[in-house]
């Protein structure tokens, strides 16, 4: 029996209103996940999450195993303790030889006024990378001044790496770095559409880095679509499920705005070709 209440098909995108744990069965290949579930229990999205490790463990388990796995969790604290609710997901996902292959930050600019009960103010949340394959991330960022192309790193014995590329002395494109400097949402009051929307530059980011033009993209906790407009721009193929109908409309009106304007979030410049596996 289908987990799929409704589709939207939209200028190639597919939306879909369900339960994601019940719909993933039906999705089939994808080549990477860029996600935002929610943190621990704090939020309900209009149905209480009962179990958040069966939900998003359940879900993120059934991606194909050639995928790359882009999730974003921040802080959560109770009881004047940080809640590692993520363990419990690097747990799950490792027995099934998922392998947490990268622990990124987002940097989200100054901390928001208050006393945050005696912490600092935060400013930052995590990103977890997940796969089973490596892929060599794209170079999308234009290295400043032409520096020269070199890691200055050693080797056991204490020998120089040198240059990475034999010959080629200028990089004028470098991968991302393992910080993305990106501004949090702006939430706009009581008419905030949604309460955690991440930033389409963000969810571009790691698009951009993990994906090639054409290919799918899967975000099984779309929200209000944030993932499937960065999509769009970004001439990738996306698949969002929802379970809440309210987001999901949100969504579908936020990617059929993206399918009507011009590209003005985004100038791609010339970059060469970066596709291919590293150990």
């Amino acid at each position: 029996m289908s987990g799929i209440i409704r589709e939207e098909r939209i200028g190639g995108h597919r939306l879909i209103l369900g339960d994601s744990l019940d719909v993933m069965p039906e999705i089939g290949m994808v080549d990477a996940v860029v996600t935002s579930p929610p943190y621990g229990q704090q939020r309900d999205y209009g149905q209480k999450i009962t179990d958040w490790r069966a939900l998003v463990s359940g879900c993120l388990l059934q991606v194909h195993p050639d995928a790359q796995i882009l999730c974003n969790l921040g802080l959560t604290h109770r009881d004047g303790h940080v809640i590692r609710y993520w363990d419990d997901l690097i747990v799950d996902m490792e027995a099934d030889a998922w392998r947490l292959f990268g622990w990124y930050v987002w940097d989200q600019g100054s901390g928001l006024p208050g006393d945050w009960n005696g912490r600092l103010a935060p400013s930052h949340e995590f990103v977890f990378h997940f796969n089973k394959l490596p892929r060599k991330p794209n170079k999308t960022k234009p290295t400043k001044g032409g520096r020269v192309h070199g890691n200055n790193m050693s080797k056991s014995d204490g020998e120089r790496l040198g240059l990475s590329h034999a010959g080629q002395m200028i990089q004028p494109w470098k991968i991302p770095d393992s910080v993305i400097r990106c501004t949090r949402e702006q939430r706009g009051g009581e008419d905030a559409e949604h309460p955690a929307r991440f930033p389409v530059r963000f969810a571009g980011e790691w698009i951009d880095a993990f994906t090639s033009p054409g290919e799918t993209i899967l975000d099984p906790f779309m929200g209000s679509g944030t993932t499937g407009v960065a999509c769009q721009r970004f001439d990738r193929k996306f698949i969002g499920i929802e379970i809440d109908p309210d987001y999901f409309a949100i969504a579908c009106r936020r990617v059929d705005d993206a399918t009507r304007q011009l590209d003005i979030f985004i100038e791609p410049e010339s970059k060469p070709d970066q596709q291919g596996m590293v150990l």
